[in-house]
């Protein structure tokens, strides 16, 4: 079975990703001998807007102990003092010339727990999975498995072209309605919503008993993936006002292969939107 992304609570996971990336780097500032100054200036900087990014994110106290990490303390050195000259020589040096603790004052190595600290409450603060948000993605993995689904219908029955009959939303939701009532017991088509002027706005599908608002669009050649996102995204603003809503699935049937890289398109809707709703998309 195909894999589904997995959501992005807003920042978060990205600026995990990229305390990795820091990771690498500031250990490639005492490796050799050749470092420029412009890299560690450069890598200085990169920390700091990583830094400041990630403290928006924490609740107060985990907040602190970010920060703690960052300054460190009179008996050990944080990761700002390290980042201030990390090729600064260790003053404990012998006759000889070489370092018995040690070349560097303030070595990577007692550092980089520093930051895996920093990382951990970042993971602290991601928000746990919501049921409606595992039933949004397993429901995901079988709508991508709906034009298998039509293409074993039309090996039965030739003379039945159902596919070149999906021509618009309409008919794309009769199939996914079908598929929808093997799986859940209250399934409600075209439920409504109340829109910011009064009137009232309508969703494909709602399943009460889970939580989740299914949507279905048609891939045509006009669409660009910066256009799906778009619809996709202003119809995430009246999500939240439907009282079964914990999260959305957004199934988009593209046959003809209208979008470029589907699994990149997939990859940048599904998320957590900045009012905490779960949404999750796929294409086949």
């Amino acid at each position: 079975m195909s894999t589904i992304p997995a959501l992005r609570p807003s920042l978060i996971t990205q600026l995990i990703a990229e305390s990795e990336v820091l990771e690498e780097r500031m250990a490639a500032l005492q490796a050799g001998e050749g470092v420029e100054y412009d890299e560690i200036v450069n890598v200085r900087s990169l920390y700091r807007v990583w830094h400041a990014q990630a403290k928006t994110l924490l609740p107060p106290e985990a907040a602190r102990k970010f920060d703690e990490q960052r300054d460190g303390s009179i008996f050990s050195a944080g990761i700002a003092k390290f980042l201030a000259d990390p090729r600064k020589e260790s003053i404990l040096r012998a006759d000889d010339g070489s370092f018995p603790a040690g070349r560097w004052q303030y070595s990577f190595e007692g550092i980089r727990g520093r930051l895996e600290q920093q990382r951990n409450l970042l993971i602290e603060a991601l928000p746990e999975e919501s049921p409606a948000e595992r039933v949004a993605t397993d429901l995901a993995a079988v709508l991508r498995r709906v034009p298998e689904h039509l293409r074993v219908l039309q090996k039965r029955r030739p003379d039945w072209d159902i596919s070149a009959n999906i021509a618009d939303e309409r008919e794309l939701q009769i199939v996914v309605e079908a598929l929808l009532r093997t799986l859940f017991d209250d399934v409600r088509p075209e439920d409504y919503v109340s829109s910011h002027g009064g009137a009232n706005a309508r969703v494909d599908f709602v399943l009460p008993e889970v939580g989740v608002v299914v949507e279905t669009k048609m891939a045509r050649p006009s669409m660009s993936a910066r256009k799906l996102g778009e619809e996709l995204m202003v119809d995430a603003g009246r999500y939240p006002k439907h009282p079964n809503c914990d999260a959305v699935l957004a199934y988009v049937y593209d046959p003809n292969r209208c979008l470029d890289n589907p699994r990149g398109i997939e990859q940048d809707l599904t998320m957590r939107t900045p009012g905490g709703l779960s949404f999750v998309c796929v294409i086949s």
